[in-house]
């Protein structure tokens, strides 16, 4: 699936982040916290844009047509908050991707920075 590879296009500093908060958003609250308001922005864009790549073609067929387009993007944010090696084997084996997540599951954090963002420099992120 060499069309759908963003890896070697994510920073190491974003995947650091992600297996520091070990999917748990309370975690990825304080990390930023004690981040620069450009390094919380430059997260939050990799965030946003690592996740964008599994909502589309052929992950979408994937998790099925039952699956709403809010479904499909906790999946997706979910799914990049499990770490590096978890997203890249849904890169390369789309069929892992997973039919559903949990709305209680802590690792739901996509929007943590938004809040962060918001109540650390008082200004907004937009979520998309």
């Amino acid at each position: 699936m060499a069309d759908v590879v963003l890896g070697e296009e994510v920073s190491e500093m974003f995947w650091e982040i992600i297996r520091r908060a070990n999917g748990q958003a309370n975690e990825l609250r304080r990390i930023l916290w004690e981040m620069s308001e450009a390094e919380v922005a430059r997260f939050h864009e990799e965030f946003v844009r690592t996740a964008s790549v599994l909502r589309g073609e052929p992950f979408d067929v994937m998790v099925g047509p039952e699956v709403s387009e809010d479904g499909l993007m906790d999946i997706a944010y979910w799914s990049v908050a499990q770490g590096r090696d978890f997203y890249e084997s849904i890169l390369m084996r789309p069929e892992r991707i997973p039919r559903h997540v949990s709305v209680d599951d802590p690792a739901l954090m996509h929007h943590v920075t938004i809040e962060v963002f918001d109540e650390k420099f008082g200004k907004d992120l937009d979520f998309f």
